[in-house]
């Protein structure tokens, strides 16, 4: 799941920083034609970007479990770093499965966090780019704006 829902947020998040303000409205939407893409699942159509959202509460709900369910059983009273009961090896599996599981739960997070912001920042970029077509149109009216108009700070 990791070669899926780490690039393309990634990838989307590269192309809503690019600077240039000639790419800046393809690029928008490029991004809007990946997030919105309708997907089939029965007679029900589902945008994408709700499909990648869903998939990654369920992969945190599922780290969260795994980390609540605890990786020792109910009748090993062993904790700690020594224990007569277990060996080594048993501890350091524990141990390695502790971490991959907290390691799981934090990757698991940031995928849905950047999920989100990817879609904020996506809302954002697609709003600057509307507002700069309405103002170029403005313009190529004949308009020109006077000082009072471009003063933001009467706002």
């Amino acid at each position: 799941m990791i070669w899926v829902f780490f690039p393309i947020p990634l990838l989307c998040l590269a192309l809503l920083a690019v600077p240039f303000p000639k790419t800046e409205k393809l690029c928008t939407e490029l991004v809007g034609s990946i997030f919105f893409t309708r997907i089939s699942v029965g007679a029900v159509y589902i945008r994408l970007v709700w499909v990648f959202v869903a998939m990654s509460c369920l992969i945190l709900w599922i780290a969260i479990k795994t980390l609540q369910m605890g990786f020792g059983s109910a009748h090993v009273p062993c904790s700690g770093t020594s224990c007569p009961f277990h060996t080594g090896e048993t501890m350091w599996y524990r141990r390695a499965s502790r971490y991959r599981a907290e390691r799981n739960f934090w990757l698991s997070l940031f995928t849905l966090v950047l999920w989100l912001l990817v879609y904020k920042i996506y809302s954002l970029k697609e709003t600057i780019v509307k507002l700069k077509v309405q103002l170029e149109a403005i313009r190529n009216d004949g308009y020109k704006p006077k000082k009072t108009d471009l003063d933001t700070k009467n706002d």
